[in-house]
């Protein structure tokens, strides 16, 4: 198989990024420089692009992909992490003071947890998942970026008992997408875990759960920061207020609204 093939093969499946999505695979397994003519026959070559094919996200297929400022093994037992999120991230970076302790909810892959971690001052964290495939990625991602002794997992309903006790913030990325919403959604996010993305019949059920569950953990200057859909700003507001809380958004890259900070109203 050429490179020029592969790229047909995906582009005839109807993926956007074929060409690069094609170099890429052709890059793990093409010890030369990887040009249009390139041959390989390497079993594994043409059954990665057989996988692509099949719609199957290629950061699954590699196993890793890049967040932040860091490297990040993914699992179909985990969300792949996505530039969206590092808006969460960056906020969290930016406004957690230098030995804080805050809580990741949803953590997944530990993407949030793990790349503020990294990124602030003698900070450190607990992270929460139902799923304990989910926390076995993270606690590998956690070692693989050095954070490993200041980041604490715990297997857990986020909808029971509040799982800390006193914290500066609390972080989430959790399922906010509708369920009408989800089945629509490209073919590629059918590979990733559905329990990661569907927050009930308008997205929300998760911030209206955590929010009246979780101010009373933060400290009085401390924050809840959310990530949320693009169209789901007038509902945060609305649910920050109802528990008494302001509600900041802060945009994407994109100029999207991706996340919601609360704070205890003073």
């Amino acid at each position: 198989m050429t490179l020029n093939q592969a790229i047909k093969i995906l582009s005839e499946t109807g993926i956007e990024s074929a060409a690069y999505d094609a170099r890429e695979l052709f890059k793990l397994y093409c010890p030369e420089p990887v040009m249009m003519n390139t041959f390989c026959d390497d079993p594994r070559l043409i059954l990665a692009v057989e996988r692509r094919a099949k719609r199957e996200p290629l950061q699954y297929i590699i196993g890793s992909v890049g967040f932040y400022r860091e490297e990040y093994r993914v699992t179909p037992d985990c969300l792949i992490p996505r530039a969206d999120t590092e808006t969460l991230v960056d906020y969290a970076v930016k406004n957690l003071p230098e030995g804080a302790h805050f809580i990741d909810l949803c953590t997944g892959s530990g993407c949030v947890a793990i790349s503020t971690l990294k990124n602030t001052k003698n900070t450190s964290a607990l992270a929460v998942d139902i799923s304990s495939a989910a926390l076995t990625i993270a606690r590998e991602n956690a070692e693989r970026n050095d954070v490993s002794g200041r980041i604490e997992f715990l297997e857990a309903d986020v909808f029971g008992e509040a799982a800390c006790g006193e914290v500066f913030a609390v972080l989430s990325n959790p399922p906010y997408v509708s369920d009408s919403a989800y089945e629509a959604l490209e073919g590629e996010i059918f590979h990733e875990p559905k329990i990661a993305f569907v927050g009930g019949r308008d997205g929300g059920d998760f911030y209206r759960a955590l929010t009246p569950k979780y101010k009373k953990q933060i400290k009085s200057d401390g924050f809840i920061a959310y990530e949320i859909g693009y169209d789901q700003s007038e509902m945060l507001k609305s649910i920050a207020k109802e528990n008494g809380m302001t509600c900041e958004i802060i945009k994407d890259l994109s100029g999207n609204d991706r996340v919601a900070v609360l704070k205890i109203r003073n």
